[in-house]
């Protein structure tokens, strides 16, 4: 019976999440200046997984900043870029959330 108890909260801690943390958000100038209503807001997301300090994916961020520049023919201005992490049992996750405001030339 305390075997069972015991191996069920191992199980629990091993495939849950413990935290979350937004670490910084950066927000880019306006240039040019144009009111919401003038443009599209995008997104993009990307994600790092890291067991015990190891990962094979160094280059999430740069993968965010891609797929918001695709979203877009025009400029993009006003670009916010949230950094947080996913706690785990051993484990977490890095994550990067861009937005920003598509200006169609």
């Amino acid at each position: 019976m305390k075997k069972s108890i015991l191996l069920s909260l191992l199980l629990a801690a091993l495939f849950s999440s413990c935290a979350h943390s937004v670490h910084q958000v950066h927000t880019s100038d306006f240039d040019p200046y144009a009111p919401i209503e003038a443009g599209t807001m995008i997104s993009a997301h990307a994600e790092q997984f890291v067991i015990l300090g190891f990962t094979s994916e160094s280059e999430y961020v740069n993968q965010a900043y891609h797929k918001l520049m695709v979203q877009c023919p025009g400029r993009i201005t006003g670009i916010t870029t949230q950094l947080s992490t996913s706690l785990g049992f051993f484990s977490w996750t890095n994550k990067t959330l861009m937005q920003g405001l598509c200006l169609k030339n």
